[in-house]
């Protein structure tokens, strides 16, 4: 009875504890763990994520529909478009510059280049848009992207001739209301399937070693990280026009950190993230719909500051010299674009993006990436949970300005 009535992070905590207890209490002969624990933590996550997709996808027409109907569609879809916009540009800024002025130290040329995946960045954009629209349905589990265009059209469809869909719309609403509820119960159990989860991951990092020679870039991207969510992010959200107390609207998203920081997984930690923004934040149904799945995709700044902060430290070991003008300006284009064709893939994380970002920069950089995969985990999780952080700010400023955001007390978050 207590634990069903604890807070959800509180909750989150309580698993991640018991995974740190039972790591600490595996015997020696366990050191790398057992196929078991990968079995549980696989499944796990798996669970935890099981109903997000279905929930973002089933709430996108009707709200598309209900915010077209009041005239308010367009004024909320463009502000965050520009807003997204902007703020990964800023961001790939920021991570450029910080990285040119702070020079983490050169990573080691040893590429682990049998581990990465290909990619073509044309044959990525062309599953945006597959030629069977069956395909968006199938596809989806690692592909959002094309997903979330077409349940856009559809609603945007429905709005254009209201009379006769309006048939549609109570069907539409109790698939949207039952996929959320499936999402609420899961967020519900996620700090039991965190046990497993959280165990694997520290077997995982113990795995890795100390690994002495990546200390300079793991040690900048701590900091960056723990700096941007408990500094710079609170202060542009007040600059910005935030009407909450910044470190308020922080305590109300410790769930989904605690969720990133612990399964290193974006579409892990949305599942809770989506509920903590509409039942703590107070964003309404309508809004949150459409706005949640922009900054998915959109709203990755986080990963933009990693990933051009660790192009900049793979460039500086393998030249002498900074980056040229030029390269820096052809950068600020290619990170953002990179970040967000790979986010459209809800599960990529940042070597992912940063392969992407070495193919489109060329210029004898292409297999730049496999310098990095030996700390791909600790770089994906501080990209996480800046990533988590800020899309929370952002869908808070963009709801407040609209007037579509109910402040709530911190003792009435969930």
């Amino acid at each position: 009875m207590l634990f069903a009535t604890m807070k959800l992070w509180l909750k989150y905590a309580f698993g991640i504890i018991m995974g740190a207890i039972l790591y600490i209490a595996l015997p020696p002969s366990m050191i790398h763990g057992t196929p078991v624990i990968s079995f549980l933590a696989e499944i796990s996550l798996k669970i935890g994520g099981y109903a997000l997709i279905l929930t973002l996808a089933a709430g996108i027409p009707i709200s598309v529909f209900r915010l077209s109907e009041s005239r308010r569609f367009s004024k909320i879809v463009s502000s965050a478009l520009i807003f997204f916009s902007i703020s990964l540009i800023v961001a790939a800024v920021l991570g450029l510059a910080a990285a040119l002025i702070f020079k983490p130290a050169p990573l080691p040329l040893i590429s682990d280049s049998g581990t990465m995946q290909s990619l073509d960045p044309l044959d990525l954009i062309r599953s945006t848009f597959p030629t069977n629209t069956f395909s968006v349905f199938s596809g989806a589990a690692t592909w959002f992207a094309p997903l979330a265009l077409f349940m856009l059209a559809f609603g945007l469809a429905l709005a254009h001739d209201p009379v006769m869909s309006r048939p549609l719309l109570p069907v539409l609403d109790v698939i949207s209301r039952a996929a959320y509820l499936i999402n609420t119960f899961l967020s519900e159990i996620l700090g039991i399937l965190l046990i497993p989860i959280s165990l694997y991951l520290f077997l995982k990092i113990r795995d890795m070693g100390l690994l002495s020679e990546y200390k300079g870039i793991l040690v900048y991207s701590t900091i960056l990280t723990t700096t941007f969510i408990l500094v710079i992010f609170p202060i542009i959200y007040r600059a910005l026009g935030g009407k909450s107390n910044p470190y308020v609207l922080l305590y109300s998203m410790i769930g989904p950190l605690l969720v990133a920081a612990a399964s290193g997984s974006i579409s892990f930690s949305s599942a809770t993230a989506l509920r903590h923004v509409s039942e703590s934040l107070g964003i309404k149904r309508d809004t949150n719909a459409v706005l949640f799945p922009l900054a998915l995709v959109g709203g990755r700044t986080g990963s933009v500051l990693l990933v051009a902060s660790s192009f900049i430290a793979m460039f500086l070991s393998y030249s002498r010299n900074s980056p040229s003008a030029g390269q820096i300006l052809l950068l600020l284009a290619i990170v953002p674009f990179a970040v967000i064709v790979g986010a459209a893939g809800i599960r990529s994380d940042i070597l992912v993006m940063l392969s992407l970002t070495c193919i489109l920069f060329g210029q004898g950089f292409q297999n730049g990436a496999s310098l990095l995969v030996p700390v791909a985990l600790p770089l994906s999780i501080c990209a996480i949970l800046l990533d988590s952080a800020w899309m929370i700010y952002s869908i808070a400023l963009i709801a407040e300005r609209y007037g579509e955001r109910t402040i709530k007390k911190a003792r009435n978050f969930i």
